[in-house]
């Protein structure tokens, strides 16, 4: 469980160039959710998840995962940073090793694991972001965008986390590339039952990969529900600069004609099932 409590974060606090980058959130993440975090630029969102992650302190408020609150006295905080796993964007910048495989066994190896650990760690990795063996002995630098983003990804997983937050996972990627990395977050989250939370500017990736969202505006979490809950709210999120799947606009459109299409709908299965629903009752 990750436990939120007025968290705040405030840039040159008491400078004059002082500005508020998250102010007074206040939320509790279920353990094995996969959740979305969505805003327009400067809402927050990078700040947010870099306080979850314990890369920086939070100006007031606590963060309370797995029971240990971030920067405690208490708090254990190398073990905690093994926990959560944190993907920037393009974190392919950052391979460095000679191999692939020593640029997997890097988080590992830093763990202080014995040897046998690390390979089948390393292994275990690359297969859940579909590496293929051969690869491991190979130059990172040898590989396809795409390639070295699972690289990148495996050499997080590595370290076993038990929250995984993911921003902007599929930038800079062509389609293919994109659709492969979505296909082995979504199979990874299945597989391995870990917290995910997904940054990210795509409403359609959000729509199909997440459970719930969270949304940010100036700092401030101003909705959090299931992502069906989220994507019926279509007008209040166009208020706040944002988006919806552009298979809700259809639907949306389709209802204003008077089309009995229900709220909500968000993926292209369901809008698929409900415009047939239609047509056989147009037919009859």
């Amino acid at each position: 469980m990750i436990k939120l409590t007025d968290v705040s974060y405030t840039y040159m606090s008491g400078g004059p160039f002082e500005s508020a980058a998250v102010e007074n959130v206040s939320v509790t993440l279920n353990s094995g959710e996969f959740i979305g975090l969505m805003g327009h630029t400067g809402s927050g969102k990078s700040t947010l998840i870099q306080m979850i992650a314990g890369l920086i302190k939070p100006t007031s408020g606590s963060i309370e995962i797995d029971g240990q609150v971030l920067h405690s006295k208490n708090c254990d905080k190398r073990a905690m940073r093994f926990k959560t796993g944190l993907v920037m964007q393009y974190p392919e910048y950052q391979l460095f090793e000679e191999t692939v495989f020593k640029d997997i066994s890097f988080g590992p190896t830093n763990m202080g694991l014995p040897k046998d650990e690390i390979k089948r760690r390393v292994e275990s990795a690359a297969n859940l972001v579909g590496l293929d063996e051969d690869i491991l002995q190979k130059s990172p630098f040898e590989l396809s965008g795409g390639q070295k983003r699972r690289v990148a990804i495996a050499g997080v997983l590595a370290m076993e986390p038990k929250l995984l937050i993911l921003d902007e996972p599929t930038a800079g990627l062509d389609p293919a590339g994109r659709d492969e990395i979505l296909f082995k977050i979504r199979d990874m989250h299945k597989r391995l039952g870990i917290t995910v939370i997904l940054v990210s500017h795509s409403m359609e990736d959000l729509a199909n990969l997440t459970q719930k969202i969270m949304v940010m505006n100036h700092g401030r979490l101003v909705m959090y529900d299931k992502t069906s809950e989220i994507f019926k709210k279509t007008h209040e999120l166009k208020d706040l600069g944002l988006a919806v799947p552009q298979i809700t606009e259809i639907c949306d459109k389709l209802r204003e004609k008077g089309f009995p299409v229900p709220a909500g709908i968000y993926t292209l299965d369901t809008a698929k099932a409900e415009i047939e629903k239609v047509l056989k009752n147009e037919k009859r």
